[in-house]
């Protein structure tokens, strides 16, 4: 991978305290050329599958040579070690916890180092804020094309986690919620793979039936409705409403296809 100046911060840490910044700063500490952009900071605390999954929506729509810092480290301070994991086309820098694993699984991996150099981290130490003194300069001197077989040993194997996968049993697919945007729309994790998409009719969860549309528009305010949304997944809405606080939706929540007579 041939980098191309760009740094990319997502994490868990909201926008109301310093933690950004202070990512911000270390990394233009490390190299004061560096473009930083923003996924977003405002995923759950600690949720490593919605930062993975967010990561997994977008990494792809960035350049060639970007380098992307993931924070979502509830275990910062703990024996999860540092990562850099250099692909073909991209660089990408967190905590072994799983965050980064399904989408360095699909690439070509070309390096996987833990951080160990002191030369690759920040001036500040602390045991819990790892994002600005490890990762934050880790990724400013990688965005820089500073070589990452000086930043600490090469890692064999490293935390896995996997989105779970639509459940079929006999003639019956039960699906899962992946993810909740801010509109409070479900994205599922059901593909067009899964289903027979010409005779889908819809979605049911629970007692209600979510029909199935091109887009909200299709329905009357207020109703229910299931389409396939940008991402490729069969995603449930209310019209004008939220569907997860409508209808207390979690990820545990399942869904089951609807099709046609």
């Amino acid at each position: 991978m041939k980098a191309n100046g760009t740094l990319i911060f997502l994490t868990d840490f909201g926008s109301c305290d310093w933690y950004v910044a202070s990512m911000k700063a270390a990394a233009l500490t490390a190299n004061k050329s560096v473009q930083i952009l923003d996924i977003t900071h405002e995923i759950s605390p600690g949720s490593v599958s919605e930062g993975s999954f967010v990561l997994d929506r977008c990494y792809h729509d960035f350049p060639a040579g970007t380098t992307f810092v993931v924070v979502v480290d509830p275990g910062v301070g703990t024996y999860r070690s540092p990562l850099i994991i250099i692909t073909d086309d991209y660089a990408f820098v967190g905590p072994d916890n799983g965050v980064l694993y399904p989408v360095v699984n699909k690439l070509c991996i070309q390096h996987c180092i833990r951080i160990e150099s002191p030369e690759w981290m920040g001036k500040k130490t602390s045991n819990t804020f790892h994002g600005r003194d490890i990762f934050a300069p880790a990724g400013s001197h990688l965005a820089a094309g500073k070589s990452v077989t000086e930043a600490g040993p090469s890692v064999e194997s490293i935390v896995q986690f996997e989105f779970p996968k639509p459940v079929r049993q006999d003639s019956r697919m039960t699906g899962r919620f992946l993810y909740f945007d801010r509109f409070g729309n479900g994205l599922t994790n059901l593909l067009s793979e899964h289903l027979d998409t010409q005779a889908l009719a819809g979605l049911r969860i629970g007692e209600t039936v979510f029909p199935l549309a091109k887009t909200f528009g299709e329905v009357e305010v207020g109703d229910p409705v299931c389409y396939w949304g940008s991402s490729g997944f069969l995603e449930v809405a209310i019209r004008d409403g939220n569907a997860k606080e409508g209808f207390q939706f979690t990820e545990n929540t399942t869904t089951e296809p609807v099709y046609e007579n």
